[in-house]
């Protein structure tokens, strides 16, 4: 075997392939390996990779060809539909689909004509024959398909390259299962970290995340902490009397209310029943802090039309103010001790 022969030049192509396959997460960048090694070494002057999406259309999503070709074939789409009438106007080549062109293309689906001669000879590859690769996963399932136009020499592809096609859709498959299994690792191990760090009901920070946060504090530069602690006054009743599905509900509006009325920099959590935690950085606190509880509290006190009825709660809310750094402990004690005489303030008898 010389350095020239094409099975040489297609194993070569393949073993790339196969490398980016392994080494690479990035699909983008492995189906333009597949497609260039395609191009490369199966002796075709055009492949693209048409990706199943999950609302069932085909996108192409890599082209090795012209940079005419590239730009009119990228990120065309074609349904689900129009490729099966396709497959079934096609012979089989193995695992390959052959469209004669004899035979025609539904009108519905785009495809690229090359500008070449068309002749009558049977042995010669016709400007609208297609060929195409399924890219299919163990399971059956349809990934994708390759594509393929304008064979050098202008004939029919034969057995040699038809085999060779075959295998560059083989790892091509393999690509966009290995892709979207680490994408479903990677979406899982984010739900999972997600779950592990915020309130299921409200989506807020949970007190682990509050903690991680606050130790956060003195790397921003700010000279001072705030902690507000808010307390629902009147949500047992909701619960008692209207059930859990409006507490809920009373829950997840007052979360969105005090997410407004907090600065974007600031960290709110969910640390109890009906409790909530905000903790505020900055250099003028002392006039932040009690102008903030005052607009929670009001936001509070708005009724909350919802799902289960029109329900109204209200709020104690204390709050302290310390170094940055500063025992946070102390700081939410202090602020708690404000809350629940602000509690008994409010419930406490009028003379």
């Amino acid at each position: 075997m010389t350095p020239s022969d094409p099975q040489l030049q297609a194993l070569r192509a393949l073993h790339a392939v196969t490398k980016r396959v392994h080494a690479s997460l990035d699909l983008t960048e492995t189906l333009d390996a597949v497609v260039c090694g395609v191009v490369e070494a199966a002796g075709f002057g055009l492949a693209a990779v048409n990706l199943a999406e999950q609302n069932g259309d085909y996108t192409t999503v890599a082209v090795a060809g012209s940079d005419d070709v590239r730009r009119e074939l990228l990120g065309k789409s074609g349904s689900a539909e129009n490729w099966a009438e396709l497959f079934r106007r096609a012979e089989r080549w193995g695992s390959l689909y052959f469209v004669d062109h004899r035979f025609g293309v539904p009108e519905s689906l785009y495809v690229w004509v090359p500008d070449i001669e068309a002749s009558d000879d049977p042995a010669r590859w016709h400007p609208l024959d297609c060929l195409f690769a399924p890219l299919m996963a163990p399971s059956g399932e349809w990934l994708g398909v390759l594509s393929v136009d304008l064979p050098r020499g202008g004939l029919r592809p034969g057995p040699q390259q038809q085999e060779i096609l075959e295998f560059f859709a083989e790892h091509a498959a393999i690509a966009i299962q290995h892709a979207r299994l680490h994408s479903r690792l990677e979406r899982s191990q984010a739900a999972a970290e997600y779950a592990a760090t915020h309130d299921s009901l409200t989506g807020l920070a949970n007190r682990a995340l509050l903690m991680s946060r606050i130790a956060a504090l003195p790397g921003l530069g700010a000279r001072q902490a705030g902690v507000l602690v808010v307390d629902l006054d009147g949500f047992k009743k909701v619960n008692d009397a209207a059930g859990h599905e409006a507490g809920d509900e009373v829950l997840r509006v007052v979360a969105e209310r005090l997410r407004h009325h907090l600065r974007g920099a600031d960290v709110l959590a969910r640390t109890g029943g009906d409790e909530f935690v905000a903790v505020l950085a900055g250099d003028d606190l002392e006039d932040v802090l009690p102008a903030t509880a005052r607009r929670l509290r009001a936001a509070i006190a708005e009724p909350i039309c919802g799902d289960t009825g029109v329900h109204r709660v209200g709020a104690s809310i204390g709050y302290a103010i310390g170094r940055a750094g500063e025992d946070f402990s102390r700081l939410v004690a202090a602020a708690d001790v404000a809350m629940y005489t602000e509690k008994r303030r409010a419930n406490a008898p009028v003379p």
